[in-house]
């Protein structure tokens, strides 16, 4: 019996020591993916491990071309590594093409006979080699190699089952990394016009931007005047809006037919001017100097146009020292399109707020679709958080918060294992200490977004309960965020209505009366009688049919 044991042992071993190496994959480079690191600080740690796992310190990480259809070496370890770092191989050459075009793991005894080895010449270093695909989706998205096993030991199917189990979970890390990239990329895209949006309001009076654009105008452009002059559609006229300079007050008296004078004749065509005698030039109109007592020598005049409708025009009147030039005319432009943007930021500001929040509802969707069984929870808590604020009467600033936090609140569940996100029955005790990483792990996502900051706390301290026994930090009362305390009671409501593979949902009268029992210890009483408000009214619904098992609230927060 004893010596039985020890012939198992080393298996054992070994077995254990490739359980730890995953697990110590999913905390390393899962915790990069999460922070944000870069792709190729991910990469070469998932190179690291391999060869730590296979006991060899030569190998490859290359990637698949979806368009080309090459692979790319992209990390590279052991002899020949210099040569081959970014080196890209032909569709279906080599080894590693043979295991990208087949989608099976492949193991060459002795690459010097191996009719399928290419590339550099084979020596001392490049005896055996074991090739495994990475997938992603039934597809594959690259390979992993190692060379030369340590001690001359050949590589064997056990070394291939467990060096595709390791490849399997880089595959998913690989995947969350993308999923990161592509919401870090979608934020920073998102924030910049957010940013843009936020200079737009502070612009919304708009004779406050005309006056600052066009005082802009006469500064950079060492001008003795400058004008706005608007489109009336009615009346097929142009008016000074603005107009600035010792003589502005008497120009904005003038009113001009479209196609009348350079201003008109720019208005109709919708293209700029830069005359420097404007008395040689046809269009030009001296009755507006008789008007306004102003002597024009030259002009720069452009278009304002707003989705190809031109609908005012910018003057720029006698530059002070020596001619208009090209590049003035180009810099009038770039005003214009600043001015035109100033005048329409109404209407843009509100399309980028509802991009923002289609986008970040785009994500969350994404997020959600890893677990099937919660499918229009985000939808359903932004609803119900909305319904309750609508009670509380929240400003508008703190609503729009609200919004983005109900949207984003689940966003950290990113960074769970799908084993346990996916799974069909309640959660063990670990897992649901992992599951209760979520609202940390979203925090950190977001807090590298300065735009957010407003975000973060809402959706960090969703799961706190009032009476200091929820997570991440035990928070009592008021010190809970009041946009956490109005994602808990909507995100609780719709946990309990919504059915899954374990338990039936509650219906919606069953689930109100749990709220109202667990009112001012799980959650805040002014926010349980808003929501009360909201559903006596039948702005808040939910759907599950009744289950006479049903768990006490508390038992069923993640």
């Amino acid at each position: 019996m004893t010596s039985k044991a020890k012939a198992v042992s080393p298996d054992l071993k070994r077995k254990l020591g490739i359980m730890n190496l995953e697990l110590e994959v999913y905390r390393q480079i899962g915790g990069l993916v999460v922070r944000g690191a870069s792709r190729e600080s991910v990469l070469n740690k998932l190179m690291d491990f391999t060869l730590k796992a296979m006991a060899t310190t030569s190998g490859s990480l290359c990637l698949l071309d979806g368009a080309t259809k090459e692979l790319s070496f992209e990390v590279v370890r052991g002899a020949g590594a210099k040569r081959l770092k970014g080196l890209r191989m032909r569709p279906a050459s080599g080894i590693a093409g043979h295991v990208a075009s087949t989608g099976k793991a492949y193991i060459s005894q002795d690459l010097r006979k191996d009719r399928l080895w290419s590339g550099i010449k084979t020596d001392a270093a490049h005896k055996n080699m074991l090739a495994v695909p990475l997938m992603r989706r039934r597809k594959v998205i690259g390979v992993i190699e190692v060379i030369n096993r340590n001690g001359g030991k050949p590589f064997t199917n056990s070394d291939k089952k467990v060096m595709t189990s390791l490849a399997n979970h880089f595959s998913i890390i690989m995947e969350r990394a993308n999923l990161f990239a592509e919401l870090d990329g979608r934020i920073k895209q998102f924030s910049t016009l957010n940013e843009v949006g936020n200079l737009l309001i502070s612009t919304l009076d708009q004779s406050v931007v005309r006056h600052r654009a066009m005082e802009a105008i006469t500064k950079l452009m060492h001008a003795e005047a400058g004008s706005l002059l608007l489109v009336d559609r009615e009346r097929g006229e142009l008016y000074f809006e603005v107009a600035l300079g010792s003589r502005g007050k008497r120009l904005k008296e003038v009113r001009l037919d479209i196609g009348e004078g350079i201003a008109g004749w720019v208005a109709k065509h919708g293209r700029p001017l830069l005359i420097h005698d404007v008395t040689k030039d046809k269009r030009f109109q001296g009755k507006i100097d008789k008007r306004s007592k102003f002597s024009t020598r030259n002009m720069i005049c452009v278009p304002v146009t707003i989705k190809g409708n031109v609908i005012g025009v910018l003057q720029a009147i006698n530059r002070v020292s020596g001619p208009f030039t090209r590049e003035d005319l180009k810099l009038f432009q770039l005003f214009s399109n600043q001015v035109a943007i100033a005048l329409d930021n109404a209407r843009l500001y509100e399309e980028i707020k509802d991009t923002f929040h289609a986008t970040s509802g785009a994500l969350a969707e994404a997020i959600e679709k890893r677990d099937p069984y919660t499918g229009g929870h985000t939808k359903r808590v932004l609803a119900y958080c909305l319904a309750i604020a609508k009670h509380l009467k929240m400003p508008e600033a703190s609503l729009e918060v609200l919004k983005l936090s109900a949207v984003l609140h689940d966003i950290g569940k990113i960074g769970i294992e799908d084993r346990i996100l996916r799974k069909d029955a309640p959660l063990d005790g670990d897992e649901a200490a992992s599951m209760r990483m979520h609202p940390e792990l979203g925090a950190e996502i977001l807090k590298h977004v300065p735009q957010l900051k407003d975000v973060v706390p809402g959706m960090l301290c969703h799961h706190e309960r009032v009476d200091g026994l929820g997570y991440p930090n035990g928070f009592k009362k008021e010190r809970i965020p009041l946009i956490a305390r109005i994602i808990s009671v909507a995100d609780t409501y719709d946990a309990m209505t919504t059915t899954r593979p374990y338990r039936k949902g509650l219906p919606p009268e069953a689930a109100v009366k749990e709220l109202k029992k667990y009112s001012g210890r799980q959650f805040d009483d002014d926010i349980v009688k808003a929501f009360m408000r909201a559903f006596r009214r039948g702005e808040i619904n939910g759907s599950g049919r009744p289950d006479k098992k049903q768990r006490s609230v508390s038992s069923r927060q993640p």
